[in-house]
């Protein structure tokens, strides 16, 4: 997580990005070449959950670490139109996801989450302050345009 004088480690996460939806989903996939490739899961409904789940990371500035996963998944709950339940079930009604879910939980988690508890005030606040929801499935028509204007639309305050 940066500070906030902190310059943003990948262009994408800056709040006045001038970088599309799409050069940003450019970056932030060749930052993060062992991602899930969405076009080679075992169904086109898990592949379809990652293309919305990485775009939402682009969106809204948070990387994939342990932290920027708990952040992302947070903002999906209360900044995204997907219920919980859609949200949850896509993913792990599949093999690859459940398999994701399994390599995700660890020790390691534990500070993470203890640090997240003193983030999740400022982030349910941003997420209570914005215009409107982040669109879950309908966000292709956004992907030529600017970060800075997509996040300017939405109210969107990356953390």
């Amino acid at each position: 997580m940066s500070k906030r004088n902190e310059t943003p480690a990948l262009k994408y996460q800056a709040q006045d990005s001038i970088l599309t939806l799409q050069q940003g989903l450019d970056e932030y996939f060749a930052a993060n070449p062992g991602l899930l490739d969405s076009t080679k899961t075992s169904s086109e409904a898990l592949g379809q959950y990652m293309n919305n789940h990485d775009v939402s990371h682009v969106v809204f500035g948070t990387g994939t670490s342990l932290s920027g996963e708990m952040l992302q998944d947070t903002w999906t709950f209360l900044a995204i139109d997907v219920s919980v339940k859609q949200y949850v079930s896509d993913f792990v009604k599949e093999d690859e996801g459940k398999e994701i879910m399994k390599s995700t939980i660890q020790w390691g988690i534990i500070p993470v989450m203890i640090a997240f508890v003193f983030q999740f005030p400022r982030l349910a606040w941003r997420s209570r302050k914005m215009s409107k929801k982040w669109p879950w499935k309908k966000w292709q028509p956004y992907l030529d345009v600017p970060l800075a204007e997509i996040r300017r639309e939405f109210g969107i305050k990356v953390i």
